[in-house]
């Protein structure tokens, strides 16, 4: 057979074609025969996972190529021919596993942790990371600037560079390497299939040489990806062996979900309906720009709700230069240095840096060199209320009574205690009284501002691949997790802290820190978290499972499923098919930033007013929206921190 009938047949495949049209067409000669096709698939399904056996096999003897892998939930609702009282939509669960090979290895020089207990003030960035944070936002600010300011594009826009160089740079413009493992019978709510799937991973990925553990594998996903795998273990722990207790497997959470629940965290505190009347709030510029996709749950619309985020960011960011260089309008010719034109390259991004520094200093750190010393000191006093009843914590994990030499295992159990015999009430800690004068307006633009350049910050350093950057923000979004009460994700920056700063040996940690990431078509700024690649995975694989309708023929040719997407897209590229772009590629995108930037210069947001209000009541703005993040902070920081990179679950005393 030709291999235009093949490429034909495998066309029809993908979209759903019945076996029977199939058939009828391969009688006229158009395409092969479909049990042809199942033939050909058939062959091939073998070859799927043949690279990780081998890379399992040289990891096993000693070798450097190492890999991680990531799975996630594959839903689908399948609809009935005709519905009947007893045949209606069946809601299918399974698992999608794909194998990354890593780009970066390390070489491991001892598998010794550096510390088994991290000190609480190490969930919280010190004054050197939030140094690295202004380098960071500089970059961000500047390109904002270059990128929206017409002068400042035209003079810079050459020089300026498009990536911001780390330690893992020339690695992140390399193409990645997957392999699809295929769908799973496996529905990760339930832990007990969770349990079977990770004893059938582990026989069959876990590199191990004499029936011991060589090394364990990274396991991606979302958080609850990563809770069930510690459940599962946790399950598992009294087994015999380590590969029993599926300690092949550290479980890890991937970014993408980072990135839409600390957008979910800053809508909760900046986004509410109600605020329509106000001027220069969120929800004020969805209806001025028009972006009715903008609605509904953040999860459902995070694309829409992200770029109306950096549109008022970019706003803000033009506006804050502009009162740095004390011009009124864009349109204004800017007071550049003398000789400017003679500057070389470098000099020039150094002028540039300089003002985002000073807008930095001005308006994100407030003349401070520590935006978090308040929020640390609080979390680290044990005499502070909040922290009163794990102050006496036990080297053996036990508390102990403040007025005498009883100890108990539970803190509830400690507070009936101290209670009963002692009469001891702890208040709890009151917020700062409100001033009546304050500028709310003011507030909430500095809020906004803060909350949104470090998301753009974390989206770009997936965008750049650098792992240091991703996961140091994890620092940043718990305080906000915890003001907003998202307690999965905050349990989830805490242990992808711990990981990164003790828990892990040092080779297993700069592995998860720099092969976070998946690029697959090169280019050092378009790298893409494996979460989300793997979300692309499951959408196209849905697309082609259209012609199976049971959960049986889905599982049976699910194998196909990858080769057949591989067909289309290699289809696409010989033919010069372009690809649709997204709605996220607007053209009006630099005219929205001139629309929220005139309105927020006539307002004169960046004005102290004295008892300037919104109308809103459900907003509350606070620019200092971290050291107001201490409530229960230090208590939640001690019950999930783990001390095991295994069934990481929380403290049960605490």
């Amino acid at each position: 057979m030709s291999l235009v009938q093949y490429l034909v047949g495998f066309m029809l495949k993908h979209g759903g074609c019945t076996e029977r049209d199939i058939e009828r067409l391969s009688k006229i000669g158009l395409c092969v025969h479909p049990v042809t096709l199942h033939r050909k698939l058939k062959e091939w399904q073998h070859i799927l996972d043949t690279c990780v056996i081998e890379a399992r096999d040289s990891w096993s003897n000693g070798a450097h190529t190492t890999y991680q892998i990531i799975g996630d939930n594959w839903d689908k609702d399948l609809l009935p021919s005709y519905r009947t009282s007893d045949r209606r939509t069946m809601s299918l669960h399974l698992f999608n596993i794909y194998a990354i090979l890593d780009r970066v290895t390390f070489a491991p020089e001892n598998f010794e942790r550096f510390h088994d207990q991290i000190d609480v003030a190490t969930f919280i960035p010190s004054e050197e990371e939030q140094n690295q944070l202004s380098k960071e936002l500089c970059f961000i600010i500047s390109t904002s600037i270059i990128e929206n300011h017409p002068q400042m594009n035209r003079v810079l826009k050459q020089a300026y560079p498009k990536h911001l160089e780390h330690q893992f740079s020339t690695f992140a413009g390399q193409k990645t390497t997957q392999y699809p493992l295929g769908l799973r019978d496996c529905n990760e709510i339930k832990t007990q299939d969770v349990i079977q799937l990770l004893k059938d991973l582990s026989k069959r990925y876990v590199p191990c040489k004499d029936d011991s553990i060589v090394e364990p594998v990274f396991f991606g996903g979302d958080r609850l990806t990563d809770e069930r795998i510690q459940s599962a273990q946790e399950a598992m722990k009294n087994a015999d062996t380590p590969l029993e207790r599926l300690e092949g497997f550290v479980s890890k959470i991937e970014d993408f979900n980072r990135l839409m629940n600390f957008l979910e965290a800053i809508h909760k505190l900046t986004y509410n309906t109600q605020s329509g009347p106000d001027r220069c709030t969120v929800y004020y510029f969805r209806n001025v720009l028009n972006m009715r996709n903008v609605k509904g749950k953040v999860c459902n619309s995070f694309r829409a709700y992200k770029m109306l985020y950096y549109v008022i960011l970019d706003a803000v960011c033009l506006l804050m230069f502009l009162t740095i260089m004390n011009v009124e309008t864009i349109e204004e010719q800017l007071p550049l240095p003398e000789n400017f034109a003679e500057l070389t390259d470098s000099e020039t991004v150094a002028w540039i840096d300089s003002v985002s520094l000073k807008i930095l200093r001005k308006w994100f750190f407030e003349g401070k060199d520590d935006v978090f010393k308040d929020l640390r000191e609080v979390i680290s006093n044990p005499n502070h209320p909040d922290n009163y009843w794990i102050s006496n914590l036990q080297a053996d994990g036990r508390l102990k009574c403040h007025y005498c030499e009883n100890t108990y295992k539970f803190s509830n159990t400690l507070q009936y205690h101290e209670k009963k015999i002692h009469n001891v009430t702890i208040e709890k800690s009151k917020p700062k009284e409100k001033k009546e004068d304050k500028d709310e307006v003011y507030d909430y633009i500095l809020m906004l501002f803060r909350l949104t350049v470090l998301l753009k910050n974390l989206d770009s350093g997936i965008d750049m691949g650098d792992g240091e950057r991703v996961v140091r923000s994890a620092k940043y979004e718990l305080p906000i997790y915890n003001q907003t009460n998202k307690v999965k994700y905050m349990i989830g920056s805490i242990h992808l802290t711990a990981l990164t700063s003790g828990i892990l040996p040092q080779h297993q940690r700069d592995r998860l820190v720099a092969n976070r990431f998946v690029n697959v078509q090169g280019g050092k700024n378009n790298n893409i978290s494996l979460d989300e690649y793997l979300e692309m995975l499951n959408r196209d694989s849905k697309v082609v499972a259209t012609g199976h309708q049971t959960k049986e023929s889905i599982l049976q040719n699910s194998k196909d499923y990858p080769h057949l997407v591989d067909i289309k897209n290699h289809f696409e590229d010989i033919n010069g098919i372009r690809k649709r772009k997204g709605f996220h590629h607007l053209p009006s995108y630099r005219s929205d930033v001139l629309k929220v930037l005139t309105d927020l210069t006539e307002q004169g947001v960046l004005k102290q007013t004295s008892d300037r209000k919104l109308q809103c009541k459900v907003l509350n703005p606070n620019r200092d929206v971290f050291s107001s993040a201490y409530k229960g902070l230090g208590t939640l920081i001690h019950r999930h921190r783990p001390y095991t990179p295994f069934r990481r679950l929380r403290d049960p005393h605490v």
